[in-house]
């Protein structure tokens, strides 16, 4: 995402003070009552009671299409909620089991085994299912939507405004989001921004609570890249207050506590709850970030190395190769791995983003030539997310050219919120050395 570069930027990475930057941001009084262990998860549990009817009256009827495609649909809704990787393939299954009767008369179920795929990182397989979706003819919009959503992940960003073009309606909330969605990714945030904020007011917190609060914490995460604090940190408490068990918007909390507010107390205590709530292994990572940023590296190398345990059994397949790959990148004898996952990541999603793994990883590596050379035809002008900015104005530093350097480096300091202190020191000490 693209980032505004105010002019004196150096001069405050350079130690100048901003004291609006400095105001705290997070209240614990705000959200301290999301987090009260061994409380039930209401979430889950009515997600529990309708799968159990709905196996009852399978149990009844054997075969009974609807039942196994309701189970399917709540397993996929109790994974949002559980982080429990397993209830997806139980999902797959199902669709699997009823596709070959229902393909025959609708799309919904090949709509449903992408959104799977999407899930799981296996993108390829997504525009398989959404071609197959669209050749039935039925439902065309939602399956071009759904197709536009993995055009974007595929890094086919033409054909994903060309299907965006296609669209008539164009106050749609389905178009809304995806259009926001193309103008972020294509570096205009601010744009993206206005985009979600009309697309929320086509949706009533009465009506559609989940898909209200999904809207929501897309926007406070909007926000938080657009360094609008405060605007990010309202989101989320907005989401909380309808529903107390949206979890992506207590970790917007937490990582604004973290990165922007330095209260680590509170950040570690939001994410301790979130790992015994909702035990996906996002959470690890973080914690080993902030035992970083807290010079405890033995801290943060358990807290890693569990992550990675985790993340690199069988289920996972390609879901945290990005991860993996900025891990194997710190260490010197890892950057062979970080190679290896970059290339996976290109093979699998050909973007600006998965180039700028590969130009970084060529770069640490030693291969300067092939690395500035990816960089100038995949990554620049192409991917506008912060580490790639940093890695831009890093690998033009090393070529000489001190102009790039600088321009690439004060966009990723003014980035600094989403990257994380982590590269705070990183980048002062580059644009001290120009």
């Amino acid at each position: 995402m693209k980032r505004i570069a105010f002019p004196l930027l150096a001069l405050i990475i350079l130690g100048v003070s901003c004291d609006e930057n400095r105001m705290k941001i997070t209240n614990w009084k705000d959200y301290s009552k999301y987090l009260v262990v061994g409380s039930s998860n209401h979430k889950l549990n009515q997600i529990d009671s309708d799968i159990l009817f709905w196996e009852n009256r399978l149990a009844k009827s054997p075969g009974d299409l609807t039942s196994q495609i309701k189970i399917a649909g709540l397993l996929n809704k109790r994974f949002q909620y559980s982080g429990n990787i397993h209830e997806i393939f139980q999902a797959d299954s199902l669709y699997n089991l009823v596709g070959p009767i229902l393909n025959k008369s609708g799309s919904g179920i090949y709509r449903s085994l992408a959104s799977n795929c999407v899930t799981q990182h296996k993108f390829k397989q997504a525009d398989l299912y959404l071609d197959s979706a669209i050749s039935l003819g039925d439902n065309l919009f939602i399956s071009k939507m759904q197709k536009f959503d993995v055009d974007i992940e595929l890094g086919n960003t033409d054909e994903a405004y060309r299907i965006l073009q296609s669209i008539k309606d164009k106050n749609s909330f389905e178009y809304l989001i995806r259009y926001a969605k193309y103008k972020d990714h294509t570096g205009d945030l601010n744009d993206g921004i206005l985009i979600m904020e009309k697309a929320l007011t086509k949706i009533s917190n009465d009506e559609n609570t989940s898909l209200y609060c999904w809207t929501k914490s897309n926007l406070g995460d909007m926000y938080g890249h657009a360094n609008r604090f405060e605007d990010s940190y309202q989101a989320y408490l907005e989401v909380l207050k309808l529903d107390p068990e949206y979890y992506h918007a207590l970790k917007g909390i937490a990582w604004l506590a973290f990165s922007h507010d330095k209260d680590i107390e509170h950040s570690k205590a939001i994410v301790n709850f979130l790992l015994d709530k909702h035990p996906v292994p996002d959470y690890k990572l973080f914690l080993s970030q902030i035992s970083d940023f807290e010079h405890n590296s033995a801290r943060s190398l358990e807290f890693s190395s569990k992550f990675t345990k985790e993340v690199t059994q069988t289920q996972y397949g390609d879901m945290y190769n990005k991860y993996l790959f900025y891990l194997a990148s710190d260490h010197e004898n890892k950057y062979e791995a970080a190679l290896r996952l970059a290339q996976r990541e290109v093979y699998n999603r050909p973007t600006p983003e998965s180039y700028n793994m590969l130009c970084w990883a060529m770069f640490i590596s030693g291969n300067i030539r092939e690395s500035i050379t990816i960089a100038k035809s995949k990554v620049e002008n192409k991917c506008f997310e912060p580490d790639a900015n940093y890695h831009l104005g890093i690998i033009y530093k090393t070529m000489g050219n001190r102009s790039k350097a600088r321009h690439y480096l004060n966009l990723a300091a003014n980035s600094i919120y989403e990257l994380g202190p982590f590269y705070e020191s990183k980048i002062k000490s580059a644009l001290q050395s120009l």
